[in-house]
């Protein structure tokens, strides 16, 4: 790689880290596994192998197109809502019930593929992913030459590896704190908040393209 290929890697992993650093459905999913001392690595790979599939997706040129298809964007920021107000409403309704501490038995087969599965839709679902990765950086990343595509994609895949990788191991620092239910209902409370404020924004920018 050449010191073109190095800075355009560098501007991908600027890029990626200004946008996966926001606070979203995945991260909270790898924070309350983290804290429990559940399951989380799974998560963790999941939600990585998921932003790079979207990233090389877009720089394949999707990106460009969704861009100006305000239907398909609609629809997707729509379905997009309902799937963070319902993730909200469930942590809300936990905390409310005074279940959101975890009972985690990962031998469980059947509980285990809930989480996966958990993951694997708030990585597919969440409107915003799909905005950051396929149509922000899809665009940006395609609007470059095709021999420079590759490391300004790598850059990004690569903050998206970094910030869960982070993201799991500070939050295993955390798990001491939350070893009593009254901790866990004051982090269900404000995942539930952020949900809220997520959806209000996808409506937003919904009711935008209408």
């Amino acid at each position: 790689m050449g010191s073109s290929g190095y800075s355009l890697f560098l501007e991908g992993l600027a890029l990626g880290v200004a946008l996966f650093s926001a606070p979203g459905p995945k991260d909270t999913l790898v924070i309350r596994q983290g804290v429990s001392g559940g399951s989380i690595w799974s998560v963790v790979a999941i939600c990585v192998i998921a932003d790079a599939i979207l990233i090389a997706i877009g720089v394949a040129g999707v990106g460009t197109l969704l861009k100006n298809q305000r239907y398909v964007v609609s629809i997707l920021l729509l379905s997009g809502a309902i799937y963070l107000l319902w993730f909200g409403g469930q942590r809300l309704l936990a905390c409310i019930r005074n279940q959101s501490m975890p009972i985690f038995t990962d031998a469980n087969t059947g509980n285990q593929r809930h989480l996966l599965r958990t993951a694997f839709i708030l990585s597919f679902v969440n409107p915003y992913a799909w905005l950051d990765t396929v149509v922000l950086i899809g665009s940006i990343g395609a609007a470059k030459p095709i021999n420079e595509q590759s490391a300004f994609s790598a850059g990004t895949m690569a903050a998206s590896f970094l910030w869960f990788v982070l993201l799991a191991i500070g939050s295993r620092k955390l798990s001491g704190l939350f070893r009593s239910s009254q901790a866990w209902r004051w982090l269900d409370a404000g995942i539930a908040l952020l949900m809220a404020y997520l959806t209000l924004g996808v409506m937003q920018d919904f009711i935008r393209l209408l």
